[in-house]
């Protein structure tokens, strides 16, 4: 599959200026406890947005890297129509997980579900970003399989999962997936 600089500069464009919906979504949202403050009745700290290393630079950087090797495949004509049933099937499965996960009670508070049971604006805009990524890299892991994926296409959306790989490791690290701890 030949390598297309246009499309993976539509994809990081069109990625980031849906990142940018998601931080004006959390900027705009006055509802949200202050940057750095604490999650009330515990010593762990409120998240935003930029305290994520997931959605900083594995959104960032990773995901359109990623999303480039689906854009290549469709572009190519390699998803077929049951594919595109199974992306959606994913997309909404996932999105609805993700959801029911982060309302439940012990999801620690953050700017996406800033309450137990409550979805804020930019996490609203968050779960159709989570669920088409999803889809998007299950759909690219397949044709990986297949041998519709390969070449400079294939190794630049490899890049991209070890970036969103580690990403994903640093905010464990960090904490940031921690349960909710009351003290």
């Amino acid at each position: 599959m030949e390598f297309s600089w246009t499309i993976l500069l539509v994809v990081v464009v069109v990625n980031s200026l849906y990142i940018c919906a998601m931080f004006l979504a959390q900027e705009a949202d006055w509802s949200l406890p202050p940057h750095y403050t604490f999650i009330p009745g515990t010593n762990q700290r409120f998240l935003w947005m930029q305290n994520f290393h997931t959605m900083t630079w594995g959104d960032a950087i990773g995901i359109p890297l990623i999303i480039n090797a689906f854009v290549h495949l469709v572009v190519n004509g390699l998803i077929s129509p049951w594919q595109w049933l199974v992306f959606l099937a994913i997309a909404i499965v996932d999105a609805w997980g993700f959801r029911k996960m982060c309302v439940g009670p012990n999801h620690k508070p953050d700017m996406g579900f800033p309450e137990i049971g409550k979805v804020s604006w930019i996490g609203f805009i968050h779960l159709p970003y989570h669920g088409v990524g999803v889809a998007m890299s299950v759909l690219a892991i397949w044709h990986i399989f297949t041998g519709d994926l390969y070449g400079p296409v294939l190794y630049v959306a490899l890049v991209g999962g070890v970036i969103y790989i580690a990403s994903f490791i640093a905010d464990i690290w960090a904490g940031n997936f921690d349960p909710l701890r009351r003290v």
